[in-house]
C-alpha cells in the first residue's frame, strides 16, 4: 500500500538522491532509474565523466530485480500492475523532462549563453546544472521561477504535473459521484482527458533512439532472463 500511495504525488524524479540513499525501493523508482540510464549511456560517449554514475545506477537496477523479480513463484499480478502503472507514470516523466531541457537549450541558444552561464543564474555550479538539465537532479521550485521569468518559458512546460494512473481513477471517479448532484462538475473532467496511458501508446524515443517495449504481463519473464544473463 506504501509504495502505491508514493506514485501519486507530483514531485519531481530525483535521481541524485536515490544514488546517495543506494536502495531502489519503489516500482516508479525503478523505472525511472531504467531511463535514466539508459539516457546516460548515450550521453556518456561525449560525456565520459558520467560513466561512473551509469555505472551505479546499474548495481542499483541489478539489485531491485533480483529482490522484486528474480524469484517467479512470488511475483503477483499486483505486483505486475503496480510495475505497469510506474512504467506508463516514469515515461510521462520522461518525455516532459526531455522537452523541457530542449526548451531551455533552446532559449540559451537564442540569448548566447552557454549552460556555464546559466549555472551562474540559477546560482548553482556547471556540474549541478548539467546534472538538472540530465535529468539526474530535481529542479527546485525557485530554479524554475526564475528560468520563467528570465527566459519566458511557460510554466506548465517547466513544472511537471503528472498525475498517477492511481490518482487518475480516483479523480473520475469522485467525479462521478460529485456530479449525480451536481451535473456542472462534470467538465472537471476535461482536465483530465489527456492520461499517461494515452501519451505511450507508441514507443517512447531516447533522443533518436526508439525504444522496445516488452510485453507488460511478461515483465516478469523479462527480468528472469535479464538477470539470468548478468
Amino acid at each position: 500500500m506504501a509504495q502505491s500511495k508514493r506514485l501519486a504525488g507530483l514531485n519531481e524524479p530525483d535521481i541524485k538522491k536515490l544514488l546517495d540513499v543506494g536502495r531502489i525501493e519503489t516500482e516508479l523508482d525503478y523505472e525511472r532509474v531504467m531511463l535514466a540510464d539508459r539516457y546516460l549511456r548515450l550521453q556518456e560517449k561525449n560525456q565520459p565523466d558520467l560513466r561512473t554514475t551509469r555505472q551505479t545506477l546499474h548495481k542499483l537496477i541489478i539489485d531491485f530485480e533480483t529482490r522484486r523479480w528474480s524469484d517467479r513463484t512470488l511475483i503477483t499480478d499486483a505486483q505486475i500492475e503496480e510495475s505497469d502503472a510506474a512504467e506508463v507514470q516514469a515515461e510521462e516523466e520522461y518525455a516532459f523532462i526531455r522537452q523541457r531541457r530542449k526548451l531551455i537549450l533552446t532559449k540559451l541558444n537564442e540569448f548566447g549563453l552557454r549552460q556555464k552561464e546559466l549555472a551562474m543564474l540559477l546560482n548553482h555550479n556547471k556540474s549541478y546544472t548539467s546534472e538538472l538539465l540530465n535529468g539526474i537532479r530535481s529542479f527546485s521550485s525557485n530554479d524554475l521561477i526564475l528560468i520563467h521569468l528570465l527566459f519566458k518559458i511557460r510554466l506548465e512546460d517547466l513544472f511537471i504535473t503528472i498525475l498517477s494512473q492511481e490518482t487518475l481513477a480516483r479523480l473520475n471517479a469522485t467525479i462521478d459521484k460529485i456530479s449525480a448532484s451536481n451535473p456542472k462538475a462534470k467538465s472537471l473532467r476535461s482536465a483530465l482527458a489527456r492520461s499517461p496511458s494515452e501519451t505511450v501508446s507508441q514507443p517512447a524515443s531516447l533522443d533518436g533512439e526508439t525504444k522496445y517495449r516488452k510485453p507488460r504481463r511478461a515483465k516478469y519473464a523479462t527480468a528472469e532472463l535479464t538477470l539470468s544473463n548478468k
